[in-house]
């Protein structure tokens, strides 16, 4: 009996180690213009519309139009649901870098309220090389598990039938 709960733990364990985690977030660009009704791409430099480098990242979203929008309840990365909030509460006049363009019209026409408009950058998204890094790391982890806890299983068997 002792052998069935082991080898059901290695079992479970394996498979629960190739289904992996949800890692999927929706990335802010894409919310940003889904909320305005446009779409702009995804270029990495659109993450200047908040943050300080286009690599984007905890402690950089410090840019003018994103410091407004914590006033209207966007109060940390990750949360899709609150941005859009934050930007329908927006009012249309509003103008955080001072250009005389309301950020709602900037954001529409794919410029930034924060400053500059920008330019094309890579399209993979806010910090995409690191992501992609990330992910390939957790995929090549969580297959590495899931082969030792599938050999531990293997072993369990054969020791279990040899009894």
């Amino acid at each position: 009996m002792l052998r069935r709960i082991q080898l059901s733990t290695a079992l479970t364990l394996a498979i629960a180690s190739w289904l992996g985690t949800a890692a999927a977030t929706p990335e802010y660009p894409g919310v940003i213009d889904a909320t305005v009704g446009m779409s702009c791409g995804a270029p990495a430099s659109r993450c200047l519309i908040c943050h300080t480098t286009a690599r984007g990242g905890q402690g950089t979203a410090e840019q003018p139009f994103v410091r407004h929008l914590r006033t209207l309840g966007l109060t940390h990365g990750h949360d899709a649901s609150a941005l859009r909030n934050a930007i329908n509460l927006l009012d249309e006049n509003w103008d955080s870098d001072g250009d005389t363009e309301p950020d709602k019209k900037e954001l529409r026409e794919c410029g930034n309220p924060s400053g500059d408009d920008l330019g094309a950058g890579p399209e993979y998204g806010c910090d995409g090389a690191q992501l992609v890094t990330a992910a390939a790391a957790r995929r090549s982890s969580s297959s590495a598990l899931g082969v030792l806890a599938l050999g531990l299983a293997g072993v369990l068997v054969h020791f279990a039938r040899r009894r």
